[in-house]
């Protein structure tokens, strides 16, 4: 008996240090350190912000494209505002640099304008001859001549019109058009007569650039490659961010 309840008073003992080496091997498991703790939140706060950065670039980048897509229209846009309005491009086209390519004489049949002492930009009188055009009526015949393929008129009338105005703003159109005629007829000599005419007698004018693209072409059509050459790398370096200096790269790429 006094045996027995010696064991039964040392069970709760026992029951007590069992759950004390529970209890112990419990807060013996390992635990996250601040440290470990703090490391984790910055690594996810670079993933956030690593992952906020990236997005910023892809609206960015659709930014940038949309913006190329705009001035892409506007550089078409203001193409052919230029095209049919020479005498605003007149006023705001940046003075090209003295030619090196030996100027040529313009055509003895061709009136050459005076040289004021002030840049002249008077339109011609309303009131006309009996049977005469008006100069944009005129312009705008040897345009549609052009355009229907009938150049031999076309030649005509763009000669006559720049004979007749040579004050006028479309005069070096005028001329630029007339070399154009010769150079669909396939006559390169005449059509680089007036393509240097256009640079001989309206420097400034808004044809110049592609007056210097289409001698590059016609000598290329002469077989006079280094000529042709010449033109073109003017044209680039007077001209850089015109379009026709994009064409005349591409030009030269197929002459060498």
């Amino acid at each position: 008996m006094k045996l027995s309840n010696k064991i039964i008073s040392l069970i709760p003992i026992l029951l007590f240090s069992l759950l004390a080496c529970s209890g112990s091997e419990t807060s013996s498991s390992p635990k996250t350190t601040p440290y470990a703790q703090e490391t984790q939140e910055k690594i996810k706060a670079l993933q956030e912000q690593n992952q906020f950065l990236t997005r910023q670039l892809e609206t960015i980048q659709a930014s940038i494209q949309t913006l190329n897509q705009k001035v892409d229209t506007l550089n078409n846009r203001l193409e052919s505002f230029e095209e049919t309005h020479p005498r605003y491009h007149q006023h705001v086209t940046i003075p090209s640099q003295k030619a090196t390519i030996k100027p040529v004489k313009a055509p003895r049949h061709l009136h050459h304008p005076e040289s004021p002492k002030k840049p002249r930009h008077t339109l011609p009188p309303k009131t006309t001859t009996q049977g005469e055009l008006p100069p944009l009526k005129l312009y705008h015949l040897g345009i549609s001549k052009y355009k229907n393929h009938k150049f031999p008129e076309a030649v005509k009338i763009f000669l006559k019109f720049a004979k007749t105005f040579p004050h006028h703003p479309y005069a070096n159109n005028a001329l630029y058009w007339a070399g154009e005629s010769y150079y669909s007829l396939g006559n390169y000599t005449k059509a680089a007569f007036y393509f240097k005419a256009v640079i001989e007698r309206y420097p400034k004018g808004n044809k110049v650039p592609d007056a210097l693209l289409k001698l590059g072409y016609t000598y290329a059509n002469l077989g006079k490659k280094k000529v042709a050459r010449e033109y073109l790398f003017q044209l680039m370096d007077e001209y850089p961010f015109s379009k026709a200096a994009q064409k005349a790269q591409a030009k030269l790429d197929a002459l060498y």
